[in-house]
């Protein structure tokens, strides 16, 4: 670098980086200038701008959109100024000479950045990480090209993503990216992995990203009439062993349009939704297809040659035909005749002919054995589309077009019970799995039911619901072994007498937990020992603690020692006053109280190993909380 091009580049990175925001303007002229006089520098000027939109402090700022919106007008510049293309002859492609090693095509990195208006029409890239980004104004991409890598793992589109004409020549993530209005990918071309799945990331145990991974903020859950699921972010990489496995995939709340694009690898959209009419007209795909989806238009699309072999699984209605002698090379998908008069009816915007569409395939399985597994498959897809409503408020508080939805999906929810249980009125439909994760279910009663498998991570239940007396080969309301991907309760909920395998619903969410009829759920512990006052038989309440704990915590090797040395009895009290007994968890085969012990820590310094994992906890954070463990521990007591 030439020594004033180099402090060029220095003076104006450390303005941009100052809290004068006055300043930054300024910074912004003088990078792009300098990109320009220096093209060499292009990298370094990008890196620079890329720092600013990801930093939060100036994303805090007073007046920072504006000056936002202009650093990613900054990039979208440089990354247009494609040095090597200047010479391209007239009439060649227009990506012509870039592959994955082309040193003109800029990576940048906005993981985590919040873009008030971001127009990368035309831009050229190499891998562009926008990882938890958050697009709040106006989102562009129409005609750029990716050279390596895309992704767009759990990145928030507030309005229109318009991506027509991109070209992404390696993977394009979009893992868990939630568009909040219309999504336009018309004659994209992916020519890697399209994944539209799952949000977090497999990463190997020894990979020094766990460092970073706490530090990863993805844009808030603040869907309508949603808690929290807690989807995870990484994951271990030996975790999953398919691509089904893992959380929520892309959520599309509008129209989403793949018209004439191209997939040359697989189209992976396992636990995607679509709240609005998705359509695939034209649409040629080259590898594994995953697209269940009943919103989903194929109408036109193709299947080439390098896909024959592959895996494919399409929406109820639709199947690949024999490819003709005029087209050998292609498979068209078309109507399914063998379902009808099952045509995409829960496609439809009428509420009285999607209504139709659950009469007829309820009519359907119940004739067709072979295809009850689809039908469910649809019905559970159907459900899983997101409301662009709060049910919340309450039904009286809806539009008629929302109340008319809600019907909808009453009757839905009704087929799937009342096929999975047993009634003298019909057969019922053996061995069905329902798949829900993340599905909005209001008034969900399967009492009696008898399914093998069923996924409720992320799901939200609205209203009452019910599982009395329901029976599952296997159940899940979390994803394994943590609150990940945990599902709400947002009213009264039953599980008696619910067989549930190991698929406890001890990481849920309830929000009325006195309305909770269940076991495995953390209150069981709670009222375990709220219920143990005044006992007579401390050896059941020590045995019932427990298989509560183990219940709700797994039987983990130290969750196991936990319970052998904890156990609930009586105590005397202090030496001047020994008929003070108290009763309570205490060390078993001692006289010491857990609560006890948890007073003597409140005046003991931080331990080195929570200094280090929390470097700005003060002594009197760390006071206040392990008294709050005190006196939480002393309200389970009885005195």
């Amino acid at each position: 670098m030439q020594p004033e091009a180099s402090g060029v580049l220095q003076h104006a990175a450390s303005r941009l980086a100052g809290p004068d925001i006055g300043l930054h303007p300024a910074a912004l002229r003088e990078l792009e200038a300098l990109a320009q006089t220096h093209p060499a520098q292009r990298r370094r000027v990008a890196d620079t701008v890329c720092r600013y939109l990801r930093d939060t402090t100036s994303q805090a700022a007073d007046g920072s959109v504006g000056l936002r919106a202009a650093a990613a007008a900054t990039l979208a510049a440089l990354a247009r100024g494609h040095p090597a293309t200047d010479q391209v002859p007239a009439g060649a492609a227009a990506d012509a000479g870039c592959g994955a090693d082309c040193e003109d095509c800029l990576d940048i990195d906005l993981t985590g950045a919040v873009l008030p208006d971001a127009d990368f029409s035309g831009c050229r890239f190499g891998r562009a990480r926008f990882a938890d980004a958050h697009f709040r104004g106006a989102s562009v991409f129409e005609g750029a090209r990716f050279t390596r890598e895309a992704l767009y793992q759990r990145a928030v589109f507030e309005n229109d993503a318009r991506f027509a004409g991109a070209r992404f020549g390696d993977t394009a993530v979009f893992g868990r990216t939630r568009f909040r209005a219309g999504a336009d990918f018309s004659g994209a071309r992916f020519q890697g992995i399209a994944w539209f799945g799952r949000g977090e990331e497999a990463v190997p145990e020894d990979d020094p990203a766990w460092e970073q991974v706490e530090a990863w903020r993805p844009v808030a859950w603040d869907e309508p009439g949603e808690d929290d699921p807690l989807w995870p972010l990484a994951v271990l990489e030996d975790d999953y062993q398919s691509w089904e496995e893992g959380g929520d995939g892309a959520r599309f709340n509008s129209r989403a349009s793949f018209t004439h694009a191209r997939f040359e690898m697989a189209a992976w959209f396992w636990k995607a939704r679509f709240g609005g009419e998705a359509l695939f007209h034209q649409a040629v795909f080259g590898g594994r297809v995953h697209l269940v989806q009943p919103s989903a238009d194929l109408t036109g699309a193709r299947l080439s040659a390098s896909a024959h072999a592959e895996e494919h699984v399409w929406p109820l209605g639709w199947t690949a035909a024999t490819p003709g002698t005029e087209e050998a090379s292609y498979k068209r998908l078309i109507p399914d005749e063998s379902v009808a008069p099952y045509h995409g009816q829960l496609a439809d915007p009428a509420p009285e002919v999607r209504l139709a569409g659950l009469r007829v395939l309820g009519e359907l399985g119940d004739a067709e054995p072979q295809v009850r597994q689809c039908v469910v498959d649809t019905v559970c897809a159907y459900l899983r589309m997101p409301l662009s409503f709060d049910i919340t408020a309450g039904v009286f508080a809806l539009a008629p077009s929302q109340f008319d939805e809600l019907r909808v999906r009453w009757n839905a929810q009704h087929l799937l019970a009342d096929r999975t249980r047993p009634s003298v009125n019909r057969p019922i439909w053996e061995d069905m799995r329902l798949r829900l994760s993340g599905a909005t279910l209001i008034d969900f009663d399967v009492s009696g039911c008898r399914l093998a498998h069923a996924d409720f991570t992320g799901t939200q239940f609205h209203g009452s619901t019910r599982f009395v007396g329901a029976s599952f080969a296997d159940v899940s309301f979390s994803l394994p072994y943590a609150r990940a991907g945990r599902a709400s309760f947002h009213g009264p909920a039953d599980f008696s007498d619910a067989r549930l395998s190991d698929g406890t619903p001890r990481h849920c969410l309830f929000h009325t937990d006195d309305a909770v009829r269940a076991t495995g759920t953390t209150q069981d512990l709670v009222r375990m020992l709220l219920g143990a006052r005044g006992t007579t038989a401390p050896a059941d309440i020590t045995t019932g603690f427990r298989e509560a704990l183990l219940t709700t915590a797994s039987e983990t090797p130290d969750n196991l020692a936990c319970v052998q040395h904890l156990e609930y009895g009586t105590v005397p009290g202090p030496p001047y006053a020994p008929e003070r007994e108290r009763s309570g968890l205490k060390i078993t085969g001692t006289d010491i109280l857990v609560s006890d012990l948890a007073w003597h820590i409140e005046d003991s310094p931080i331990p080195a190993s929570v200094a280090d994992d929390h470097p700005g906890l003060t002594p009197e954070q760390w006071s206040a909380a392990t008294r709050a463990i005190t006196l939480l521990l002393g309200a389970l007591e009885d005195s």
